[in-house]
């Protein structure tokens, strides 16, 4: 028997009241522990129920201390880090017998910079949004032992952060005077010492992207919410360029009209330099982004892909910034970040900073330009209906993030164990998911729930709904007299789940005032008031759209009805679908079949998932979507659900099954 299957055996019945042997559960550890020791690749799907945390912690935080190395742990919500480190840290402690140091690590921008601080209270210039609020900001600051945003529960606004919070590019490191106390550099620390770091697919990704300079070494990671790594890791290795943060990069080092910024510090000469190279950039920006409108008429509401080449200002503005890059680096050969002068110290940040960026923004505008990357999916946003922003927003994002993984991800690292609840559209076919990644030299495992699905849930699929796509207005009244008809079977304690804003806010538009339950709408109040309503809200509904389809943990009869409004089909104008889609006809293949499909079935699990939470659980999920029916992919749809679940499509008969399943034990 190996060491983990010892502590499942006996160490944890003994330290767990409640404990229940999961064959499930020992045999995704026995994996687990397999992978580190042999060095080698893990994707296991394991169903809601199975206890994936300490199935993975347990054998991790083994090899770690055997080891003396560290195991990174990346998931994607914070909830289960904050249940990995507060809660299962501690009982793994236990089982092994020793302790495992266990770290957050978070990304930069979370952590207060002491040296932006300082700046900003010498000069009182914190905004009047921050008023009131400063003095409580203040006797934070003093107290806290972190300086993590997330950590202070009174107000800060996002300028206010943006003003005092630690960013990457704009950092003295070890030239800073407070390096020795500056609160982001001693969590570092602290990170390099753990065995179990535990960090997030976004900071993950990021430390990809900047050749894993960003987190301490470490060989062996766990992704735990696999499913949607993939996705952080075409955002982290993206580009975008905004107007207005462009002209605030180059005020930042100097306003030729307020004749203020690090450059106003330089001698007359220099300064002059700095000044016209700043100006000329400013008035090509202008003119650039003028230049869009021409080319590109605002004929479009949300996203909208960019193929061809444009002509422009014929490369004016990245010249520019090219030329303004090449004279804030060369400074630098007379200005030192490692200089006994302050001043000398900020003005070498600035000049690096500045010319590092501007020399991003460059090659950003020469790619969107010339199209030349043919890799690259480029698009385009309406600004913002405010007075400031009045240009388009620009965005650049690799096609092929499975590329990126394969080259830089998995050489990299000895074992890297990827585990979700949903890795594949029908239980057991990875083919999709080993393509996102990049690699099919994975071992594969799929462990069933425990849970009795047959016993425990119902599945209704009415046939009475009108069509979503041929038959839209129709089908808005049939949503809302289904969702009216399920709310009251229920009373309350339902999820109702939308794939658009715009569906959601007329359904409960129409519903709020006849229904006698509680409705709270994300779109109305946003995620996190919402969700915090409905708990606290006895026989409450809520309306949600993305965000409330996976990474949602209720348990209990709070939640015993989840409606799936309409099949989560991905939009085919998101940019970067389109582009994959289209290459993927070009080889003579159904994106159709072998993309949408599988990501559909996929996401619908993860709705489906929100229900069935403990074993105890019981409840109905409800597909009001009559392709299920009427279409192909039906089957599909029906398949990628738990096994074993009843379907139901009349109404009486759901009815009988849910006033049937079994009560709550309390």
């Amino acid at each position: 028997m190996s060491n983990t299957q010892d502590i499942f055996a006996k160490s944890l019945p003994k330290l767990w009241k409640d404990y229940e042997a999961r064959p499930e559960q020992v045999s995704m550890a026995v994996a687990v522990e397999s992978a580190l020791l042999k060095g080698e690749s893990l994707a296991v799907e394991a169903g809601t129920g199975v206890g994936k945390s300490l199935a993975y912690l347990i054998p991790a935080a083994l090899y770690s201390i055997e080891n003396d190395c560290i195991v990174a742990i990346s998931t994607e919500t914070k909830s289960l880090q904050d249940q990995i480190l507060k809660k299962d840290i501690a009982l793994v402690s236990e089982a092994i017998g020793q302790e495992v140091r266990a770290h957050v690590a978070l990304g930069a921008n979370n952590y207060l910079c002491k040296r932006k601080y300082g700046k900003i209270m010498d000069r009182g210039d914190f905004g009047p949004e921050m008023e009131r609020e400063i003095d409580q900001f203040v006797k934070w600051e003093r107290a806290t032992e972190t300086g993590i945003r997330s950590e202070y529960e009174g107000f800060v606004s996002g300028s206010f952060w943006n003003s005092v919070g630690r960013e990457s590019e704009n950092c003295l490191s070890r030239n800073c005077p407070n390096f020795s106390s500056s609160y982001y550099f001693l969590e570092k620390e602290k990170w390099k010492k753990a065995n179990i770091l535990i960090i997030n697919h976004h900071l993950l990704a990021s430390h990809l992207a900047g050749d894993f300079r960003i987190l301490p070494p470490f060989q062996h990671l766990v992704i735990d919410e696999a499913h949607s790594f993939p996705e952080a890791v075409g955002k982290a290795f993206g580009s975008e360029l905004k107007y207005e943060l462009l002209i605030n990069l180059l005020h930042y080092l100097y306003h030729p009209e307020k004749k203020t910024g690090f450059a106003s510090k330089l001698p007359d000469k220099k300064k002059d330099i700095v000044a016209d190279a700043i100006q000329k950039a400013e008035s090509y920006a202008s003119d650039f982004f003028r230049l869009l409108f021409s080319e590109i008429p605002l004929n479009f509401q949300f996203s909208f892909r960019h193929t061809s080449r444009i002509k422009a200002d014929d490369g004016a503005l990245e010249d520019s910034l090219y030329d303004l890059s090449e004279i804030c680096l060369g400074m630098l050969e007379k200005y030192k970040k490692d200089s006994d002068d302050n001043d000398e110290k900020e003005i070498a940040l600035a000049l690096e900073m500045v010319g590092t960026q501007t020399k991003k923004a460059a090659a950003f505008v020469e790619e969107f330009r010339t199209k030349k990357n043919s890799n690259l999916v480029f698009w385009i946003e309406a600004p913002n209906q405010t007075a400031k922003d009045r240009y388009y927003h620009l965005y650049s994002q690799p096609k092929n993030t499975e590329e990126i993984l394969s080259k830089s991800l998995f050489p990299n690292m000895e074992s890297v164990v990827m585990t979700s609840a949903t890795l594949s559209p029908t239980p057991g076919n990875f083919q999709y998911f080993l393509k996102e990644i990049g690699t099919k030299d994975v071992q594969t495992k799929t462990l069933a729930s425990p849970f009795a699905y047959n016993t425990h849930s119902v599945l209704f699929v009415p046939k009475q709904v009108a069509d979503p796509v041929s038959d839209p207005r129709r089908n808005k009244i049939d949503v809302s007299f289904w969702v009216e008809k399920l709310i009251k079977l229920s009373k309350g304690d339902a999820f109702v789940l939308f794939t658009s804003n715009k569906l959601l806010s007329e359904v409960y538009e129409d519903l709020v005032d006849k229904l006698d339950f509680p409705l709270f709408s994300q779109v109305h109040l946003g995620p996190i008031q919402a969700k915090r309503e409905f708990m606290q809200t006895e026989q409450s509904v809520l309306f949600g759209v993305s965000s409330f389809w996976q990474g949602i943990d209720i348990k209990g009869d709070k939640l015993r009805n989840v409606i799936i409004t309409k099949l989560p089909f991905q939009v085919p104008t998101e940019p970067v679908l389109q582009a994959k889609m289209e290459d993927m006809e070009k080889e003579g293949k159904s994106p159709f079949w072998e993309m949408q499909v599988p990501k559909t079935c996929l996401l619908l699990r993860q709705g489906f998932g929100r229900l069935i939470r403990s074993s105890f659980d019981t409840g109905m999920v409800s597909i009001l979507d009559p392709r299920v029916h009427t279409k192909s992919y039906g089957k599909n749809v029906i398949q990628s659900l738990p096994k074993g679940v009843p379907v139901v499509t009349e109404f009486p008969e759901l009815e009988r099954k849910f006033n049937n399943l079994p009560k709550m034990k309390v």
